[in-house]
């Protein structure tokens, strides 16, 4: 099912002896556009400080209650390194930090069983392979920061990220919600496609995406309030002419 990002800030975490706090933030691999960790804001539990929990903790969520269970105790949580938020997260504190929760290293996992990615231990990885897996920029980004970045067609400027909506069950970001309003004159959001995205500017909050100014204007309107569903989808792929990502064969 696909969920507002934004919507889901402030979700209960559920450790499995107790609560810890809400969702903070989320971070998310831009090669690839999956979900990796989401921030905990453990305040009043621990004033002031922010934790990483890995999506691979994950139970399935209570969307009822906005609640997110995780396989992690308090001890474990409050124990996790400590991670600057002020600068990129590393490939050697997500070692550290997964270590910590005793979980794989997602960079080292093949999907083998449907659904169930496969664990590749890291015996089977010379040191070579290893020490360029640690080298590695691990090409994390926070979402919330990506709010409100401009967003850049072919010709120009047509708006501004105001979301994304995410896939629940494997946590993908499968598009990004433009407000177009202030560039139209007239209210209106649109979703673009995250295949569709050129490059992510950090430096100038800029996003630039691979169509014209008029395809994004007479792009078909998204409703926050209607769910995204495949019929949706159908019809956003169809007006741009761009092949389905349901039916791209690998």
């Amino acid at each position: 099912m696909f969920r507002s990002l934004k919507e889901l800030l402030g979700y209960q975490l559920l450790a499995k002896d107790g609560h810890m706090g809400k969702v903070h933030n989320f971070l998310f691999n831009d090669e690839d556009w999956k979900i990796r960790y989401l921030v905990l804001d453990t305040g009043p539990w621990i004033l002031g400080r922010k934790v990483l929990i890995s999506l691979l903790a994950l139970r399935q969520p209570v969307w009822a209650s906005e609640t997110f269970p995780v396989d992690l105790t308090r001890e474990q949580v409050k124990s996790s390194p400590d991670v600057d938020f002020a600068k990129p997260v590393s490939r050697q504190y997500e070692e550290r930090l997964l270590q910590h929760y005793r979980l794989p290293m997602y960079w080292r996992m093949a999907a083998a069983i449907p659904g169930r990615p496969a664990y590749v231990p890291p015996q089977f990885f010379s040191k070579q392979e290893d020490q360029a897996h640690k080298e590695v920029d691990s090409h994390l980004r926070s979402a919330k920061e990506l709010f409100g970045y401009q967003v850049n067609a072919l010709e120009g400027d047509v708006g501004a990220l105001t979301d994304f909506i995410v896939e629940d069950e494997d946590w993908d970001i499968r598009y990004m919600v433009v407000d177009i309003s202030s560039w139209l004159g007239s209210e209106k959001l649109v979703l673009v496609a995250l295949e569709w995205v050129s490059n992510i500017d950090v430096s100038r909050e800029e996003v630039l995406i691979d169509l014209s100014q008029d395809a994004v204007k007479f792009s078909p309107a998204f409703d926050p309030n209607l769910p995204v569903n495949r019929q949706y989808e159908e019809v956003i792929y169809d007006y741009h002419g761009r092949p389905k990502y349901w039916q791209v064969v690998e």
